[in-house]
């Protein structure tokens, strides 16, 4: 089980919900060298909890987290529940060891905004900074409209 750490005051908040050390580590120093500050949760439970305290603007979740499968993450169920309004202003990353980097129609599937396979753990960083300033790119319009809207 992954130590469980608190989000510094610093940086912009990200979740990390892996609990493999060599995929957390590669996760959490992509994530800090891409200015966020990197939570990690014990439990799916707790990471949870913690999406409802805390306004993350990435969440990293490996498929296997607490020994979930693939198709039975509570995490990604959590996600899957939660208001569409704030859950267009979380980047959600899937890590998976079958599923092929950065391919749009299998983040579709899953319902998050980018997949990246265990292969590729080494190059995350520049990765995901390009998977999210696309996602960025593509609900800039829809975010300003909710801002003018008076929304968010």
């Amino acid at each position: 089980m992954a130590n469980e750490q608190t989000t510094p005051l610093d940086g912009r908040p990200a979740l990390v919900c892996v609990d493999d050390a060599p995929r957390q580590a590669a996760v959490t120093s992509a994530l800090n060298e891409l200015g966020y500050a990197p939570d990690v949760p014990s439990s799916v439970d707790n990471a949870l909890d913690r999406m409802r305290k805390t306004a993350y603007e990435v969440v990293v979740v490996d498929e296997t987290f607490e020994g979930a499968t693939a198709l039975d993450n509570g995490v990604l169920k959590g996600l899957a529940a939660m208001n569409m309004m704030v859950r267009r202003y979380i980047f959600v990353a899937l890590i998976g060891k079958n599923v092929p980097t950065l391919d749009n129609a299998t983040a579709f599937a899953r319902s998050v905004n980018a997949v990246f396979s265990y292969g590729d753990l080494d190059q995350l960083g520049p990765m995901l900074q390009r998977a999210i300033a696309d996602n960025d790119a593509f609900y800039r319009v829809f975010r300003e409209v909710l801002k003018a809207a008076g929304k968010r």
